[in-house]
C-alpha cells in the first residue's frame, strides 16, 4: 500500500552471495541475482525478499521534501526491488508495466486479457507495496527493472509507465524535479527503441477536494514531457473521473470511504481493461 511519508527508510542487508567473479550474484538461495559488484539487500516486499543495493549519489539530498522514497538526504544508496519474476517469452509479445501499487491493482487483469498474446509483467516484480514509488526511486532503479529477476535481459515489445502518487509535492522546486526525473527516466526509455505509452495518474481526493491540485498538475507535466516524444497516453485519470466526477469524495469504485489512492475490484477491472484495450490498439493484438 502506499503510506503517506516524507521518507521510506531502506533496510539494507549485504547477504553472502554464490556465483564466481564477474558473474550476476545469487540473493541467498533465492531465484533472484545481482549483477557482479552490486550487493543483494533486504527488500520485503519482492516476492524473494531481496533487491539490488544501488548507488544514488547526492540524489536523496537533491529530492529532500519532494517524493518518499529514497530516505534521509544523507543517504548515498538504494535497495532497488528486482525486475520482472518470469523469463522473457519466446512466442508472446513482452510487456513492461512500470507503476506504483494502482498499477499492482490493474496488471493482473491487462495480463490475464492479453495472456494468449502477451506475456504482461509488472516492473519492479512487487505484489503488495508501493512498486516503482516516486521519480527518483524510478531513475535510480531503472536498469535494475529493464532485466527480469534473475537478470536476464528482455527486447520488450511495450513498455507502459506513470509517476504521480508518490511525488505529492507541489511546490515549485518540486514540481520542478518531478520534470526532470520524469524527462530522465522517459529518455532512457526512448533509447530502448521499444513502444511505449504513458498512463496519467489516478485521482487523490483527499488532496483534490482541499483544492490542492497536485495530482493534475503532474498530469499536465508528464503530458508535456512525454509528448515531446509521441509517446501516446492512457488517461486512467479520465476513466476514474467519468466515473466518479471531477471531484467526489465517495465513488463505489474506490476501496474504502472517503476515496483515497486505491480500488476496489470493480475499479481495477474498469481499469485493467481500459488499459488492455489502448495495448491491443497498439501493439495491433
Amino acid at each position: 500500500a502506499i503510506a503517506m511519508m516524507s521518507s521510506v527508510t531502506f533496510l539494507v542487508v549485504v547477504v553472502m552471495v554464490r556465483a564466481a567473479s564477474g558473474a550476476a550474484v545469487q540473493c541467498g538461495a533465492t531465484s533472484s541475482y545481482c549483477p557482479a559488484g552490486m550487493p543483494c539487500c533486504a527488500s520485503p516486499y519482492s516476492p524473494s525478499k531481496f533487491g539490488c543495493l544501488v548507488s544514488t549519489g547526492n540524489l536523496s539530498a537533491e529530492s529532500a521534501g519532494c517524493g518518499d522514497a529514497l530516505g534521509p538526504a544523507n543517504a548515498s544508496t538504494v535497495c532497488c526491488k528486482m525486475g520482472p519474476g518470469l523469463p522473457p517469452s519466446a512466442t508472446l509479445k513482452n510487456i513492461l508495466v512500470i507503476g506504483d501499487s494502482v498499477s499492482i491493482g490493474y496488471v493482473g487483469g491487462v495480463a490475464s486479457t492479453l495472456s494468449t498474446r502477451a506475456l504482461v509483467q509488472h516492473g519492479p516484480w512487487d505484489v503488495s507495496d508501493g512498486g516503482a514509488l516516486d521519480t527518483a526511486y524510478g531513475i535510480s532503479c531503472l536498469d535494475r527493472w529493464l532485466v527480469t529477476q534473475a537478470q536476464t535481459p528482455v527486447k520488450w515489445d511495450l513498455i507502459t509507465f506513470n509517476f504521480g502518487l508518490h511525488d505529492l509535492t507541489n511546490t515549485s522546486q518540486c514540481e520542478s524535479l518531478y520534470r526532470e526525473q520524469l524527462t530522465n527516466f522517459t529518455t532512457r526509455l526512448v533509447a530502448l527503441n521499444t513502444k511505449l505509452m504513458y498512463i496519467t495518474t489516478t485521482p487523490y481526493m483527499p488532496l483534490r477536494t482541499l483544492g490542492n491540485t497536485v495530482v493534475e498538475d503532474m498530469n499536465i507535466i508528464a503530458r508535456a514531457v512525454v509528448g515531446a516524444h509521441n509517446i501516446p497516453i492512457i488517461d486512467l485519470y479520465s476513466v476514474v473521473t467519468a466515473k466518479c466526477g471531477a471531484v467526489y469524495t465517495n465513488c463505489s469504485i474506490c476501496r474504502k470511504t472517503p476515496c483515497s489512492y486505491h480500488y476496489n475490484s470493480e475499479g481495477m477491472g474498469m481499469q485493467s481493461a481500459f488499459i488492455a484495450k489502448a495495448i491491443e490498439g497498439e501493439l495491433g493484438l
